[in-house]
């Protein structure tokens, strides 16, 4: 847990917390790419491999192995009774309405859909350059993913309340817990 002085500063909304969130959640992140490596790398040495699926086929096992189990957890998390994942519970924060109180469901699952775009985005954009690399649908993909993912950054760095672009529009905000 913070102190009160960690929370804020002058008047901002202090950094750190988001940032000491981000990392335990990204370790949360890491273990489960890290279990599905565990699984999908021997297969794939063993001869198993999926090039036969097709860029759609590829699209879906990817967002099915790693974009919905994590959406899942963020949004299991945050739409739960702490209204928080693991990193932002080590932190002291939660996720809240713009103006107070507690969000729903169906803004969880849209904040959700909107921090996990980016990386749907780049793992599209990947996964057509490794099977096609003059593949015209990878860089405006890959575009997608770095401007969002770094607007959210910027976003972050530079507003007194720390929104990112996903707690905008949905109008959510990460703030200390009560």
């Amino acid at each position: 847990m913070l102190n009160e002085r960690e929370r804020t500063r002058g008047g901002r909304t202090a950094l750190r917390p988001r940032l000491v969130a981000a990392g335990w959640d990204y370790l949360v992140i890491a273990a489960w790419l890290t279990a599905l490596a565990g699984v999908f790398v021997p297969l794939s040495r063993a001869g198993a491999g999926f090039g036969g699926v097709g860029a759609l086929g590829t699209d879906l096992l990817i967002t099915a192995l790693s974009v919905l189990p994590l959406g899942a957890y963020l949004v299991g998390r945050e739409a739960g009774r702490r209204q928080a994942t693991w990193g932002k519970r080590r932190a002291g924060l939660v996720v809240a309405l713009a103006g107070g109180g507690r969000p729903g469901a169906a803004r969880i699952v849209a904040r959700a859909l909107v921090k996990l775009l980016p990386w749907q985005c780049a793992h599209m954009a990947v996964s057509r350059l490794v099977r096609e690399p003059e593949s015209a649908v990878a860089m405006p993909l890959l575009v997608a993913a770095y401007t969002l993912a770094g607007a959210s950054v910027v976003l972050v760095l530079t507003r007194r309340d720390r929104a990112a672009l996903h707690d905008l529009v949905t109008a959510t905000r990460v703030v200390p817990a009560p």
